[in-house]
């Protein structure tokens, strides 16, 4: 994999006008990056017959991260949406990163799909991104408890911390999720349902990605901000 590498001074950026959202931009786009990427070697190894119950409980790690760090980066699309300047270099972005700002901008409040947004990412950074709250874990214990298909679950010891696994655990973040932030009802299959809307999640966050990818260094190139 080739890379290309350009200086930048901060005396220049700090200086510039409409500096910050770029920055938020350009920062959740380095998280954003990681944790899809750590995500999808957690996905490969869901399948793996010795840590396979570790693949799994990183996948759902990684998506609540991954959630977390979407919510994070939306003030910094209206930040640029209602700039003047800042959409002007959106508009002489690529055709594919343009569309992306685009669809993101529709997320946020009085957007076509801001309420699917705030369900479906906003929910899981507010309540268990970086949270355990009792009452939601309350509540998910209660639910399994109920049913006896879903009353038992596993706790695997490894040969070390990291193959070591609470899946119980792994467990009732997923009730929390699925049943009672996402709304998925008993009726329907779960693990479709779940698929469907984590891809409308990760959607989400490749149009972060696109758009940053072109955004951040045409705004600094267009303002001799690289030098």
């Amino acid at each position: 994999m080739r890379t290309h590498t350009e200086f930048m001074t901060f005396s220049k950026l700090a200086s510039t006008a409409g500096s910050i959202p770029v920055v938020v931009v350009a920062l959740v786009y380095n998280d954003l990056a990681i944790a899809n990427s750590s995500m999808g070697r957690y996905m490969e190894e869901r399948t793996s017959r010795t840590l396979g119950h570790v693949g799994r409980g990183g996948t759902l790690y990684f998506a609540r991260l991954l959630c977390g760090h979407l919510y994070e980066g939306m003030p910094a699309i209206a930040g640029i949406r209602d700039d003047a300047c800042l959409n002007s270099v959106v508009s002489r972005c690529r055709a594919d990163a343009a569309q992306a700002f685009a669809s993101l901008c529709d997320c946020l409040p009085g957007g076509s799909e801001h309420k699917s947004f705030k369900e479906r990412v906003g929910w899981i950074r507010n309540r268990i991104a970086f949270h355990y709250g009792q009452s939601d874990l309350s509540w998910a214990m209660h639910d399994r408890s109920k049913r006896a298909e879903a009353d038992r679950s596993t706790l695997t010891a490894g040969e070390d911390i990291l193959s070591s696994r609470f899946e119980f655990g792994d467990d009732l973040m997923d009730s929390i999720v699925c049943r009672k932030l996402w709304c998925i009802p008993r009726s329907a299959d779960l693990r479709t349902e779940s698929d469907r809307i984590g891809e409308w999640c990760n959607m989400k966050t490749l149009e972060f990605l696109r758009f940053g990818s072109d955004f951040v260094p045409r705004f600094l190139r267009e303002r001799r901000i690289v030098i």
